[in-house]
């Protein structure tokens, strides 16, 4: 049962997030400090520290909280029969973009990205990875069973290639939140064009 210091402990925790969520939105994110943060959310600024440490801190748990909603919306939306390898991925990065832009700005995505790096071995930043895990396992799950199908060899180790296209996918993601004027619709049609010729040197 929660005792209600976890409880609240819990609810400081979110809304330090929301805080940090709308100042970011709103100041961007270099011209937001921990103090501000603390002050929008009605606690001191050692207690934001002791949670998230730093603010790119503070930043990755926004994105941690964001992914748990974005796998679950990935679960219910992504085919799970007659699965077209090509489409399934593109629906998927399509997901990932929408969802992506609809929490957070481009501009933030690349701080994110950044934080990933400065913050790297912490309690963080290792959710964050785990969380990445968890996004590339929906592919994963897919392809086995499109497998079971009988739609892709046997020989093919799902595992791996719902990885690879994950970090395939992953890759043209930097490449949309690092240009402002990169559309979804121009990814979508690179990642095509990636897997239409990875797939025609397999094929061949």
């Amino acid at each position: 049962m929660t005792t209600l210091r976890a409880r609240q402990k819990e609810d400081r925790r979110k809304r330090i997030v929301l805080s940090a969520k709308a100042l970011f939105k709103e100041k961007g994110y270099e011209k937001t400090t921990i103090e501000n943060i603390a002050e929008a959310t009605g606690v001191s600024g050692v207690t934001v520290h002791n949670y998230y440490g730093t603010k790119a801190g503070v930043l990755l748990a926004l994105v941690v909280e964001n992914d748990e909603a974005l796998i679950a919306r990935l679960n219910e939306s992504l085919p799970r029969e007659d699965i077209d390898l090509v489409e399934l991925v593109v629906a998927f990065a399509h997901v990932i973009m929408d969802h992506a832009i609809t929490h957070l700005d481009k501009e933030i995505w690349r701080q994110v990205i950044a934080a990933v790096t400065t913050e790297a071995g912490t309690r963080l930043s290792e959710a964050y990875f785990k969380l990445d895990q968890q996004l590339a396992y929906v592919l994963v799950n897919r392809i086995e069973a499109a497998q079971a199908a009988g739609a892709i060899p046997e020989k093919v180790d799902p595992v791996h290639l719902g990885k690879a296209l994950f970090h395939l996918q992953n890759a043209r993601f930097i490449q949309f939140i690092s240009s402002d004027d990169m559309t979804r619709d121009e990814i979508e049609t690179r990642l095509r064009n990636d897997m239409g010729a990875l797939f025609s040197v397999c094929i061949g």
